[in-house]
């Protein structure tokens, strides 16, 4: 509803219906609720949100970074045909961001992160994307090293080679830094490998004990990699134990419902179908834009 509207009669049901309707939200607003609904995994929802807020506030940084960011989240599960306009559109966001903050470290090594890993069609530009670094790496070493990595992933061997040398020795020189230590082991996930990023998570939980993101990360990839699915019961429980923070720069966090969903998964593997059944519809219940935890749910009723 609108704020500050005022009027000398008293409006009647149908008045009152209308200008709800009609009155415009301010984008700030709009934003907010575009970050609430990403935050539910209601990610249909917060794109039509921040379209609005970033017509009205097209000067906005944040409101562009947004914008630009959910777009990413949208082309990463869209149509072919859906994806190559939502991914110009993701990188329209982050350069409007980019430029009207030049100062922000995270606008920058997004567009840096973007440029280095897009195919050409959609605007990818290694050189570019090294300029970017460079600017990136002069004020955080951790973060350029991570954006160095992911530039030098996207070429041979040997260029991949030197992005994991990279990344292990930055992980060994700051062991007691969880920031880095959580970007380590989201590393080796990316580039397929979450055996390797299971000990990083859990040396993380040894140093951070009833940490229960650190936990949802461990059982994770437990349930994953089948291994051990009475510890990664273990582990969820206290994960789903937890409120998830809410996402943000060197801000670790984990979907509504999903330490249900890997629980129910860690059932699975122990072979208590209701027990899974149960966490499977509580994941849903969180968040019903899971929609991994319905499949697996729809799967145990032909059991």
């Amino acid at each position: 509803m609108a704020r500050g509207f005022c009027h000398t009669l008293h409006p009647t049901p149908y008045t009152l219906a209308f200008l709800l309707v009609a009155a415009p939200l301010p984008a700030q607003s709009l934003y907010d609720q575009a970050q609430s609904a990403r935050g539910r995994g209601q990610v249909d929802s917060a794109w039509e949100l921040i379209q609005r807020a970033a017509e009205l506030a097209p000067n906005a940084a944040e409101v562009q970074f947004l914008l630009g960011d959910i777009a990413c989240q949208k082309a990463g599960t869209a149509s072919a045909f859906s994806a190559f306009g939502l991914a110009r559109k993701c990188e329209a966001g982050y350069a409007r961001a980019a430029a009207l903050a030049p100062d922000s470290l995270g606008y920058v090594a997004a567009l840096a992160s973007y440029l280095a890993q897009a195919p050409g069609i959609v605007g990818g530009d290694k050189d570019s994307a090294q300029k970017l670094i460079a600017r990136v790496r002069a004020r955080d070493e951790v973060r350029g090293v991570f954006l160095q990595a992911g530039l030098w992933w996207a070429g041979n061997a040997a260029s991949k080679q030197r992005a994991d040398s990279a990344v292990d020795a930055l992980g060994k020189a700051r062991p007691a830094e969880r920031p880095t230590q959580f970007r380590v082991a989201q590393w080796w996930e990316r580039t397929g490998r979450p055996e390797r990023a299971l000990p990083v998570y859990q040396a993380l939980a040894a140093r951070n004990p009833g940490d229960g993101v650190v936990q949802f990360y461990v059982g994770r990839e437990l349930v994953l990699l089948k291994r051990n699915p009475r510890e990664a019961q273990k582990d969820l429980n206290v994960a789903a134990a937890v409120a998830a923070p809410a996402a943000g720069p060197d801000v670790f966090t984990f979907a509504p419902g999903a330490p249900w969903y890997r629980l129910g998964q860690a059932y699975e593997q122990l072979g208590m179908s209701d027990s899974a059944r149960l966490c499977f519809r509580r994941a849903l219940e969180l968040n019903p834009q899971l929609g991994a935890a319905r499949v697996s749910l729809d799967s145990l009723k032909h059991r």
